[in-house]
């Protein structure tokens, strides 16, 4: 049983994976969210020319709540910029970016 959800797990990476196109010069990372009260844990698989704002966007499907909420994003104590690139926001692959939610 146990192998069986592995499986199944496997086959979920999987299909992330197929559903990205790649360009020359183009990387996928995968991206860790974390809350500071740790409320939300979140990984993501994006590409390197991903403009930020459509990580948010699936994180907000998510998370929900987090629309209702004023939010923004560090990596390494910087603020990020929600429409340049994972590449322009030098984010990197197994980057974790805390969120900080303001009028939760």
């Amino acid at each position: 049983m146990e192998n069986i959800n592995k499986i199944k797990e496997l086959e979920k990476e999987i299909k992330k994976y197929q559903t990205y196109f790649l360009l020359p010069g183009e990387k996928l990372f995968d991206i860790k969210f974390i809350s500071n009260e740790h409320k939300i844990n979140f990984n993501i698989v994006a590409k390197n020319t991903d403009k930020f704002s459509k990580l948010e966007s699936y994180l907000y499907d998510k998370y929900p709540k987090l629309k209702d909420s004023e939010n923004y994003f560090l990596i390494s104590g910087k603020k990020l910029n929600r429409y340049r690139t994972l590449d322009e926001n030098k984010i990197n692959d197994n980057d974790i970016i805390t969120i900080d939610i303001i009028n939760e």
